[in-house]
Order: C-alpha cells, then sequence, then structure tokens
C-alpha cells in the first residue's frame, strides 16, 4: 500500500491509500473481507481515501481468458 499526501478543493491536506493486492480467486466473500481489512489498516495509517484495482471485487479471477483470445475469431464470425 502506497500513502500519499493529497490537497482537496479547500487547501486541506488528506491522505490517500493506493492499494496494489490481487483478489481471493474464486471467493467473493474473501474478497469483500480482504477489502475490509484494508480499508481498515489504511484508515489507521491515516488515510481517508482508499483505492483499489479497477474490479477488485469481480466474479471471477484476474487475469483467466476462460479459452477466449481476442482477435480469434472465426470467419463467421467476423460476418
Amino acid at each position: 500500500m502506497t500513502d500519499t499526501d493529497h490537497q482537496d478543493p479547500t487547501g486541506q491536506p488528506h491522505r490517500v491509500a493506493i492499494v496494489q493486492a490481487a483478489p481471493v480467486a474464486y471467493d467473493t466473500d474473501r474478497t469483500i473481507q480482504k477489502v475490509a481489512d484494508l480499508a481498515a489498516d489504511a484508515s489507521r495509517r491515516g488515510a481517508r481515501l482508499a483505492l483499489f484495482p479497477e474490479a477488485f471485487v469481480s466474479a471471477h479471477p484476474r487475469g483467466l481468458g476462460f479459452g477466449a483470445v481476442v482477435g480469434a475469431r472465426t470467419a463467421a464470425g467476423r460476418e
């Protein structure tokens, strides 16, 4: 987790935590718990905002292609 100090529009400083973590594969409930734990840790360290990776809480593990390859279509699929 990276902590960064910024100022809000009124000029007041606040701390933002940038979370670099992976979800728990195939387990949404444990992923939600991990979000809560990481957000609580960020709060304890003084963060007012915690930013997580896009789609951190998803229904499938990041990087799993499910057999699909970008750009791999049949001739019939190109019509």
